[in-house]
């Protein structure tokens, strides 16, 4: 089994092909099927840590690992495509586990979802509650800034550029890794808010950086969106980075969450991430079951 820093999901919250959908986009990934499918978005660190447990989580951990030993999910926000609540109750249903439950990290206002579920006698059947009880999961609330030490990390949650269920702003996240490399993880966001850029310009430089780049190749959404990147909004995000510091030449970005409202295809993305001369540093177009090397 692999597990050590890959993407379990590359896709947005439909997913490529979406299953309603018969744009081109769609088509072509259902003709050619491979790196052109791209399940709901999950990133596994290690064998320990993951960010996400999305929609696909389930298939994706027969694909590319099962989360036996999975301890601690850090979550980017509560949108049902990075938070599948039903996992909660899957793990409730194991016969054998380990003892420690599965920690859940929650930052900000998206902690506030930990009562609805509670709440809701719809999900998880009510259970949520005895679920606790039984030392299945265990929920943390994590603060915008400030650093925590988490499964032989350094993670620190940086204010995203997007809202969630709970009108939440999501999570970016720093993290050094056990082996003393940086890793960044940015998703869901658009153009970075001031402090964010500040934030990371105090704590240069980062080796691994992992962007979002939800709307491809979509035209017209300006320089600095919200809510979502795309390929040009990256573009800029990096030249600033590059700028300050945050990044550098020996830096390695890789692009992720990718939705279908555009018309480059994986292997168009591909092509134009070889032909960008503008940046010292290759960025790689992720795809499902993509690890980086360690």
């Amino acid at each position: 089994m692999r597990y050590d820093l890959t993407f379990y999901g590359t896709g947005a919250a439909e997913g490529i092909p979406c299953p309603f959908c018969d744009c081109f986009l769609c088509r072509n990934a259902r003709e050619k099927g491979g790196k052109e499918i791209r399940k709901r978005t999950m990133f596994r660190i290690n064998e320990e840590a993951c960010i996400d447990l999305g929609a696909d989580s389930f298939v994706e951990s027969q694909m590319y690992g099962d989360f036996v030993h999975l301890q601690h999910v850090l979550i980017t926000h509560t949108h049902e495509d990075h938070f599948a609540y039903m996992m909660m109750n899957v793990r409730n249903m194991a016969y054998t586990r380990t003892n420690q439950p599965l920690h859940i990290y929650l930052t900000g206002e998206a902690f506030d979802i930990v009562d609805f579920f509670r709440a809701s006698k719809p999900l998880l059947k009510g259970k949520l509650g005895q679920i606790e009880d039984d030392g299945v999961v265990q929920f943390h609330k994590l603060e915008f800034w400030k650093t925590y030490q988490i499964a032989g990390m350094e993670v620190t949650p940086l204010r995203g550029n997007h809202r969630g269920n709970m009108d939440e702003n999501s999570a970016l996240y720093w993290i050094q890794l056990p082996n003393g490399k940086r890793l960044f993880y940015g998703l869901d966001t658009g153009f970075y808010f001031p402090e964010t850029f500040r934030w990371l310009a105090d704590h240069v430089p980062i080796d691994i950086f992992i962007s979002e780049c939800t709307y491809g190749t979509s035209p017209g959404r300006g320089d600095h969106p919200d809510g979502h990147l795309d390929w040009n909004s990256c573009l800029h995000l990096f030249r600033q980075l590059l700028k300050q510091g945050t990044l550098r030449p020996e830096s390695h970005v890789y692009l992720t969450h990718i939705n279908h409202c555009h018309n480059a295809t994986h292997t168009d993305l591909c092509r134009m991430a070889e032909r960008e001369s503008t940046l010292p540093f290759p960025i790689t177009i992720t795809f499902d079951g993509m690890q980086i090397p360690g």
